[in-house]
């Protein structure tokens, strides 16, 4: 009966660590997207004008954000409350999961502790930010450590709750399970494509849609566009990537979300047909109607010119996503033996 209640503890501590990572995620978005100068802080209209820039080469006529000092110390510190929880949340779960290993053979304690030690290192990566002024590199490592910290606190809570469970072997779920773990590849990729584009301030190099800048194929320069690691700083929001770069980042980001769509709807199509006999099919409808708001999301980021609130719900429902297709695949999966 001890046993018990604290396999419940757990799955509630992990459920509530997945739940503040997620906000982080969301709220850390929130802060680069709101300090990057780029796109309209304001919708409709852009910085006060009625009509956001038409052309790309309207970019680099719009005034710069001026934050004030107080904004960005609000924005940061919630962020940081958020990362001062997860972590309380994350040793209080490693502790717990690790006390259970003694009565409980399978208990999870490798992905506790392991989720709990990228989270601190993403907390020795936050001050690296600001002493490296901000480089885009350092940057991507927070957005992807986050997205990684929430995928593996989903996992977790996957494998504790007793709602979602795995279906059992059968052909069907045989043939899912590498086609769903492509689907995830495919979709962590874009999210490091769509994060690159973020950090980059490249969201607006494409000011139309489907066209880019008028044309199918713009001029682009992929060498300095990905370019890992370059000497900007602090007042990177003031010294953008030229249009060439900023381009090739933007429509590398465009060719991943079509191929991410083109994959990920036909699993999810395919989840759909196949999956009646073992019940798969809501798991279907759940990753498609995600990818269906994703995909509109980043279409109305274009056509909108990047109003925040737009730009912040593209992130939220992309971790959604990777959470959909994470659910997916511990379905697919075989169950775990006790």
């Amino acid at each position: 009966m001890l046993n018990g209640r604290k396999s419940s503890k757990f799955f509630r501590l992990a459920l509530a660590a997945a739940f503040f990572s997620y906000l982080g995620v969301v709220f850390g978005a929130y802060t680069r997207l709101s300090e990057a100068g780029l796109g309209c802080p304001n919708w409709p209209g852009c910085y006060g004008k009625p009509f956001a820039p038409l052309t790309a080469q309207d970019l680099s006529r719009q005034p710069a954000v001026e934050i004030k000092p107080e904004e960005r110390a609000w924005k940061e510190m919630v962020h940081r409350y958020l990362s001062g929880v997860l972590g309380l949340l994350l040793l209080r779960l490693a502790w717990l999961g690790w006390q259970l290993k003694r009565r409980k053979r399978n208990q999870q304690v490798l992905i506790p502790l392991a989720t709990m030690l990228l989270t601190f290192a993403l907390s020795i990566a936050g001050a690296l930010t600001v002493s490296l002024q901000f480089k885009p590199l350092i940057m991507m490592m927070q957005i992807l450590g986050g997205m990684a910290v929430l995928g593996s606190l989903w996992w977790i809570v996957m494998r504790e709750q007793k709602f979602w469970l795995s279906v059992g072997p059968s052909p069907v779920t045989r043939s899912l399970r590498p086609r769903t773990l492509a689907a995830l590849v495919i979709v962590v990729l874009q999210i490091t494509l769509g994060g690159w584009s973020m950090v980059n301030y490249a969201g607006l190099a494409c000011p139309d849609f489907p066209t880019c800048q008028g044309v199918w194929w713009p001029r682009m320069d992929y060498l300095e566009g990905f370019t890992l690691w370059r000497d900007i700083g602090i007042q990177y929001d003031g010294k953008l990537l030229d249009l060439a770069s900023a381009t090739a980042i933007h429509m590398a980001h465009r060719l991943g979300a079509l191929i991410a769509l083109l994959y990920v709807g036909w699993l999810a199509l395919h989840v759909l047909r196949v999956g009646a006999q073992d019940k798969l099919r809501l798991y279907g409808m759940l990753v498609l109607l995600l990818l269906t708001e994703e995909a509109l999301l980043g279409v109305m980021q274009v056509e909108t010119h990047l109003p925040l609130a737009v730009a912040v719900m593209h992130n939220a429902v992309a971790a959604l996503l990777l959470l959909g297709l994470i659910t997916l695949y511990h379905v697919v999966r075989s169950p775990r033996k006790t």
